[in-house]
């Protein structure tokens, strides 16, 4: 997840199981409040119709939609908040507190409560002041008293916006969690990044040392010779390879290597993706392919080159009288041997 984009209501639950059981609470609060104390809105249409717009409304809230929530669903909630207002005001007495029959405007303040936490605090407050703006308007064109209106609705402002405020403090602190564990993330990647280093340089030591350790020790000893330096020069040969051409160096393809440098043929071992070496599945089909033409030489030089041609990963086999050959390895297939 984005630091700059720190999802609060993922953080705290609102997509889970327990988001089920809020919602599940919610409508059952509800449906209770509007069954047993709803008054003249619920027995009209509408107000039939604003409460199940309010309970699919807190459902749809808690579904996993992305950080911030989609406009769309932002606009559905604030016209269920708009329509649910007028449905159920519309039908109470505009004189005197209506008691819980004004059940919508704390379903309201929840839905838009809700919205903050996902990320839309200001929309959040939008949908409210909208829900307090069309009660004032019901009091103020039946009794002409609009402070009435103001009145039934300024608690659940005042509600709104601690929670709402504190929604935003909520994302601060969450925010900076999640700077601290992106930099923890990437503190553990260099270190696991350099004990991987680490480790590669130790098994490249442990190889040099198994390839050259005996005949360094017998130059130390002062057991070096002539007859010993053709030897020599195919283990500087083998070493090279291990630096220069360390994907192409496995396989059947060292030994044949050695037989071939023994009969003077001179043999360059190129790894171009060393950074990025490609699977060693792929790599061993054309490992194979080169070690039986290298097999086929009798004089000359031939140079093997891990490259990528047009994008794709392929060996190269090019010898000294200008015949090359190459092995695709994303198909596992050559093309045939021709003039350079």
């Amino acid at each position: 997840m984005s630091v700059a984009r720190v999802d609060i209501g993922r953080l705290l639950g609102l997509t889970g199981p327990g988001a089920w059981v809020l919602a599940g609470l919610y409508c059952v609060t509800y449906l209770t409040l509007a069954a047993w104390a709803g008054g003249p809105p619920m027995q009209t249409l509408e107000g039939k119709v604003a409460l199940a717009l309010i309970l699919v409304t807190a459902i749809l809230l808690v579904l996993p939609w992305r950080y911030p929530l989609p406009g769309p669903l932002v606009g559905w909630a604030l016209g269920v908040v708009g329509f649910s207002t007028v449905a159920i005001c519309w039908h109470l007495s505009p004189s005197g507190w209506p008691g819980w029959s004004s059940w919508n405007f704390g379903a309201d303040t929840f839905l838009m409560f809700m919205l903050a936490l996902r990320g839309r605090f200001w929309w959040g407050a939008i949908g409210l002041v909208l829900m307090s703006l069309l009660t004032i308007h019901w009091t103020l064109t039946t009794t002409g008293d609009w402070w009435h209106g103001f009145d039934l609705t300024y608690r659940q402002l005042a509600t709104y916006f601690a929670g709402g405020f504190f929604a935003l403090w909520l994302r601060r602190t969450a925010r900076q969690i999640a700077e601290f564990q992106e930099t923890e993330q990437r503190r553990i990647a260099a270190e696991q990044a350099r004990d991987s280093t680490a480790d590669e340089r130790r098994r490249q030591l442990e190889r040099v040392r198994l390839l050259a350790g005996p005949a360094l020790a017998q130059i130390a000893d002062g057991g070096g010779s002539v007859a010993l330096r053709p030897e020599h020069g195919l283990l500087e040969a083998e070493l090279r390879d291990q630096i220069r051409g360390r994907s192409l160096a496995a396989g059947p393809l060292p030994a044949a290597l050695r037989e071939a440098r023994s009969r003077g043929i001179e043999i360059a071992l190129l790894d171009d993706l060393r950074e990025e070496p490609p699977p060693v599945e792929l790599l061993e089909p054309a490992i194979a392919w080169a070690a039986t033409l290298i097999a086929k030489l009798r004089a000359g030089s031939a140079t093997i080159r891990l490259a990528r041609a047009d994008g794709e990963p392929v060996v190269t086999f090019a010898t000294a009288d200008g015949l090359t050959e190459t092995f695709s390895l994303s198909n596992a297939a050559h093309q045939p041997l021709r003039a350079s």
